[in-house]
């Protein structure tokens, strides 16, 4: 067996092959760093100004044809905003008169709950009819003999399904009231903290700034308005803030992508050029955090339903049920099948219905009500905050004098004690 020890038994040929391979492979390797580069510069091109590839367009294309092919019920969204209710006084004692369940009965008619449902209340009324007919014509040998009956005696199956139904429906509602309470609660904290900051703005704030103070003011007024047209999609928020911002403001703000993180930022900027101490100014900035929070909490709350499989199997649950249900109720029901089916099928899909309504709060909510509260608040107080400041000013004048003037004496008290306690000075003595 022969073993080569040294370089000089290599052939030439073989050598020239192993530094031709050598060159080629660094030649890839290097060819592999220029291509992961250049692939490195496209992706960080793609994530400063993203762009829909063709591959990506296939990729999304079932998702945005599917939501390109839903149908935009208009009178049901024109209505929401009829819902956008702010009890008075005279509306709880309404709420809680005994003629309310007259009330409601007399106004079914009139109910958007039951317009909305005008399809499939229609659909599974034409469907009771035609099994109450066929079913008719059938005993009275109107039909070919060879006509089945399409009726079936399913008591036990609609029993034992019925408390499935009942918990989806009951998740479905108790889930879309959690969403619709949250909003609220939201909204009331940014009413709070709204007034808060204008608050204190005009106390905190030297009352030379009044320019400033009433920037602070226009800003925060701005902040629920600019946040409510950034949740829903049928305002103009241009002509929201006519009167509230300068025009010059308005062009500014209207030039951002994210409109109430940029009100955040003017105000965050007030705050940090603002001649105040730094634990005032902690406070206030605690102020803009919490409404950072809040529009943050909206923005998950508009962008993400409750999980769409919940939804389409409750849906589809509810129709299997309803549809089924006249050709169980004949044979104990005979014609009346008919309006019991329809009267079911309304207590059924309206439970349903309600929970898919409140779902989405944003555009039920009366945000416009909430707005209009907070920028009289802080009109208000900014209006009698001169006045308050000559209230109080006398009273703090003579606080602070007497603190003052009890300060010297116990300054001048405390001279004395020294002086009586202290040590004699010897030297001088003798």
């Amino acid at each position: 067996m022969i073993r080569l020890t040294s370089s000089s038994c290599v052939s030439p040929l073989f050598a020239t092959d192993v530094h031709q391979r050598q060159g080629d492979r660094h030649r890839s390797i290097f060819t592999c760093s220029r291509l992961l580069a250049r692939e490195e510069r496209a992706n960080l091109r793609s994530l400063q100004h993203p762009k829909v590839t063709h591959r990506h367009a296939i990729r999304c294309k079932p998702v945005a044809a599917a939501s390109a092919g839903l149908d935009r019920d208009p009178e049901k969204e024109n209505s929401r905003k009829y819902r956008r209710t702010v009890f008075t006084f005279e509306n709880w004692a309404a709420h809680r008169s005994q003629k309310r369940y007259q009330r409601h009965i007399l106004a079914l008619l009139q109910s958007r709950i039951v317009r909305g449902l005008i399809q499939p209340l229609g659909g599974l009324t034409a469907l009771a009819t035609f099994v109450a007919v066929y079913e008719t014509l059938r005993e009275m040998h109107q039909l070919p003999a060879f006509a089945p009956d399409i009726t079936f005696n399913l008591t036990t199956p609609f029993s034992s399904t019925s408390f499935a139904l009942s918990l989806l429906l009951v998740f479905r509602t108790n889930t879309s009231y959690s969403r619709w309470n949250e909003a609220r609660t939201l909204w009331g904290g940014i009413t709070n903290r709204s007034r808060d900051l204008v608050r204190q703005a005009i106390t905190f704030v030297p009352a030379e700034e009044d320019e400033l103070v009433d920037m602070y003011k226009r800003w925060t007024i701005a902040y629920s308005r600019t946040l409510m047209c950034h949740l829903r999609d049928d305002e103009d928020l241009a002509k929201v803030l006519e009167g509230t911002l300068r025009p010059e403001e308005i062009k500014q703000l209207m030039s951002s992508q994210h409109r109430p993180n940029y009100i955040l930022l003017v105000l965050s900027e007030l705050i940090e050029h603002t001649d105040i101490v730094t634990p005032e100014r902690f406070r206030m900035d605690q102020n803009l955090t919490f409404l950072h929070d809040a529009h943050g909490a909206c923005e998950r709350l508009l962008k993400t339903p409750i999980p769409l499989s919940y939804t389409r199997h409750t849906s589809r649950f509810l129709i299997i049920w309803l549809t089924a249900m006249p050709f169980t109720l004949w044979k104990s029901c005979g014609l009346a099948m008919i309006p019991a089916t329809g009267v079911l099928a309304f207590l059924l899909l309206a439970i349903e219905e309600i929970g898919v309504q409140i779902e989405e709060p944003f555009s039920i909510l009366p945000l416009e009500a909430i707005s209009d509260t907070i920028k009289g608040n802080c009109l208000e107080m900014r209006s009698y905050s001169n006045d308050i400041k000559e209230l109080v000013s006398p009273v703090a004048m003579r606080s602070t004098s007497n603190r003052n003037g009890a300060g010297n004496g116990s300054g001048k008290k405390q001279s004395a004690d020294d002086h009586a306690f202290a040590t004699p000075d010897i030297s001088s003595t003798n």
